[in-house]
């Protein structure tokens, strides 16, 4: 029998500059084949047509509140993804654009502030290959958070920061970080708020292996 061709879909949201640095990283890391996707230019055509096996949906500067034409077809379209069971993983504007399309609340951060740098959560689940316990550092850049969940999603990490920093839902496939674990040398300088070099070091590490949890529990590598 012929063995099931397996790819993973990079889905860019980001509006002034493509996510390429991200998406290279992510291919040369990881021993899989990979798709790419910009709907906020292209719409969600290519994704449709791609027979991709899981979905990594990136950040972006805009906001789910905009509710712009590629951002409602897109949630609609993960939704589809997710409730047949392919699993789907959101980053930053990936994770509030699926809480806000399951009913959870996105909105600014507290004081209307930017958070920016990185810092360490704390998981306090076991669920969705995360154990409860551990401690990661990620890259952050965010200016809206999710602010509550329904009751279909489980609270998997949190920092000081943000407390709804990982979640996972409960039925489908769906996993995501507030924070970017697929940052890129790149994206770091492109910050205001560049963290120490130790920090940073730690970060870029531990995106990678986050990453790779995905990955490894939703079957695309071993």
């Amino acid at each position: 029998m012929k063995e099931e061709f397996k790819s993973v879909a990079v889905i860019d949201c980001a509006i002034e500059r493509i996510s390429t640095h991200c998406y290279n990283r992510l291919v040369h890391h990881f021993k899989v084949p990979f798709t790419f996707h910009y709907p906020p230019q292209l719409g969600i055509d290519s994704l449709e047509k791609s027979p991709d096996s899981a979905y990594i949906i990136f950040g972006s500067i805009s906001n789910v509140s905009d509710r712009l034409e590629w951002q409602v077809n897109l949630a609609n379209l993960m939704k589809k993804k997710l409730e047949a069971g392919i699993p789907v993983l959101g980053i930053c504007f990936g994770h509030q654009l699926i809480a806000d399309a399951y009913g959870c609340i996105v909105d600014k951060v507290q004081d209307n502030k930017y958070n920016e740098g990185s810092r360490a959560y704390t998981v306090l689940e076991n669920y969705f290959g995360l154990e409860k316990g551990e401690q990661f550092h990620v890259m952050t850049s965010h200016g809206y958070e999710v602010k509550n969940l329904t009751e279909d999603f489980v609270h998997l990490a949190q920092s000081s920061e943000c407390k709804y920093d990982v979640i996972a839902h409960k039925k489908y496939p769906f996993l995501s970080f507030q924070g970017h674990p697929e940052a890129s040398h790149f994206f770091v300088e492109e910050l205001e708020r560049k963290p120490d070099q130790a920090h940073r070091a730690l970060a870029m590490r531990d995106g990678l292996e986050v990453i790779g949890r995905f990955l490894r529990h939703s079957g695309m590598i071993q």
